[in-house]
């Protein structure tokens, strides 16, 4: 994992309620993860940011707020409900074109309709396989949205 690298998808810290919290989250995010298959052990390559601009807003601001030339069409974003739960689960957010039409996907993240931005929350430990996976197109949001469990957490795939 790069925090500099300008091409991982962002970890947004929305909520600044506490910096034990976002410390104990970057934490668990960054920790490699081992593939219960294989046995090889993957990282999230993500970049950190925290910036005052991101503070309480609701998630659609956050991706229109996002910079013109951001990587991609997901950002995991942690709120209130990361920062106060015993899993500080985040809020993962996908806002690719839902047609396809080309020039869709060369719209700015400021262009995103609402109605395109979707989200679910997952627990720390799987923003690895989330984030490896949607950045190789391995998989699609759709896949992970839909397995969350009933109270609308990803703990990752029943074996």
């Amino acid at each position: 994992m790069s925090n500099s690298d300008t091409q991982n998808p962002w970890v947004v810290r929305a909520s600044i309620s506490s910096d034990q919290s976002w410390e104990l989250i970057k934490k668990l995010v960054a920790a490699p993860q081992k593939d219960s298959l294989s046995g090889m052990e993957f990282t999230a390559n993500v970049r950190f940011v925290e910036d005052p601009l991101f503070a309480n807003l609701p998630i659609h601001d956050i991706v229109r707020s996002l910079p013109a030339d951001y990587p991609g069409y997901l950002v995991f974003v942690v709120d209130a409900q990361s920062d106060q739960g015993n899993e500080h689960s985040l809020l993962v957010v996908g806002f690719s074109p839902q047609r396809d039409d080309p020039k869709d996907f060369a719209r700015k993240p400021n262009q995103t309709p609402v109605e395109e931005i979707r989200s679910f929350r997952a627990l720390p430990s799987t923003i690895q396989s989330i984030e490896n996976n949607l950045t190789i197109a391995n998989m699609d949001f759709e896949d992970f949205r839909n397995a969350v469990y009933q109270d609308g957490v990803f703990r990752g795939f029943a074996s």
